[in-house]
């Protein structure tokens, strides 16, 4: 198969869809990858987790209810 040569683009430096790397991984950021392509697991929210027989009232997203009953 002959090699293409692709056409050259202008990579804007500011705005549009362009994540300065200070952002990769901070705090109000956007998550990183890891080696495997993955989200590592520290830059991941910590569920709220809750034990008993009532759920609860107002669940968040992403909150964990484990009944005991």
């Amino acid at each position: 198969m002959p090699a293409r040569q692709l056409a050259s683009q202008t990579v804007p430096t500011t705005g549009g869809n362009v994540v300065s790397t200070d952002k990769v991984g901070a705090a109000n950021g956007v998550a990183g990858l890891d080696a495997t392509a993955k989200v590592p697991q520290a830059q991941l929210p910590t569920p709220k987790i809750t034990v008993g027989i009532t759920a609860p009232a107002s669940p968040a997203v992403g909150d964990v209810w484990i009944d005991t009953n």
